[in-house]
């Protein structure tokens, strides 16, 4: 991976994708965890639906403990309900 400020590493940039669904959300929790333990750094995040909600949380400084007890707490069904609407062809309203 080539960045402007590649030259800054010493050691390859490490980038993490997280992907969506709502049981896999709980489960980057896990895999971050390891990474953690293990000294692994990251040093880009990127994400779609819960894995978007997952890194973004942790990019924004929340602890995983935090983001955990957030993605056990959210009625995941709710997240990503559609419903048909009459101004475009999908809507996210409640």
């Amino acid at each position: 991976m080539w960045s402007k400020d590649s030259d800054k590493f010493e050691r390859p940039c490490i980038g993490l994708a997280l992907s969506g669904g709502a049981a896999r959300g709980i489960a980057h929790v896990g895999v971050l965890r390891v990474l953690f333990e293990h000294n692994i750094p990251i040093d880009y995040i990127a994400g779609t639906s819960a894995g978007a909600l997952v890194g973004g949380a942790l990019a924004a400084g929340l602890s995983l403990d935090e983001v955990e007890e957030t993605a056990r707490s959210l009625r995941w069904r709710d997240m990503g309900r559609t419903t048909l609407s009459r101004l475009g062809v999908q809507s996210n309203a409640r």
